[in-house]
């Protein structure tokens, strides 16, 4: 699942042109160390704590290519601007994979495959979208019997491959 760019890069402009506005004197001068300090909030909104070490070159060219760290995962997005009126658009070169949208794959699955109703939580909150993520599930049967799977992501797209987690 890739999260809507659309829409995050008008909020993160939206942001990022109040924010350098009120930090500056005029639109001319852009503070860089208030965008690297803003781009968590502006990448992952309802989870910045996940977004560390991020990195940008000099902003000397309209566009460039940042890396910040998500939940141990290096991904990069690019920044286009500052304009002359201060202005800048991110760009995610990623898409993220929410619990929430696994938990219902894996409850389906599961449902369809034993004949009955799981209850199904997976964690952490949110991937990157990439082959080799992985998120634990705890699905708990009608019983109250809990099992634990890991679905571990297959593509960019949020396949997974789900797997009894037996221990091993």
């Amino acid at each position: 699942m890739r999260m809507g760019t659309r829409p995050l890069s008008l909020l993160i402009v939206l942001f990022l042109f109040v924010v350098i506005g009120c930090s500056s004197k005029d639109f001319n001068t852009f503070d860089q160390e208030i965008f690297e300090e803003s781009v968590p909030l502006l990448l992952i909104p309802d989870n910045p704590e996940i977004v560390t070490s991020v990195k940008c070159p000099a902003f000397v060219v309209s566009e460039n290519t940042c890396t910040a760290n998500i939940a141990g995962t290096e991904v990069t997005f690019v920044v286009e601007g500052p304009d002359a009126s201060g202005q800048i658009n991110v760009v995610p070169e990623f898409g993220i994979i929410r619990a929430t949208d696994i938990d219902q794959k894996v409850k389906t699955q599961l449902d369809s495959d034993l004949g009955v109703s799981n209850q199904v939580t997976c964690s952490p909150n949110l991937r990157v979208a990439q082959s080799g993520q992985t998120f634990s599930c705890i699905a708990t049967d009608p019983s109250g019997e809990a099992h634990l799977f890991m679905a571990d992501i297959q593509d960019t797209q949020g396949n997974f491959h789900l797997r009894l987690d037996t221990g091993n």
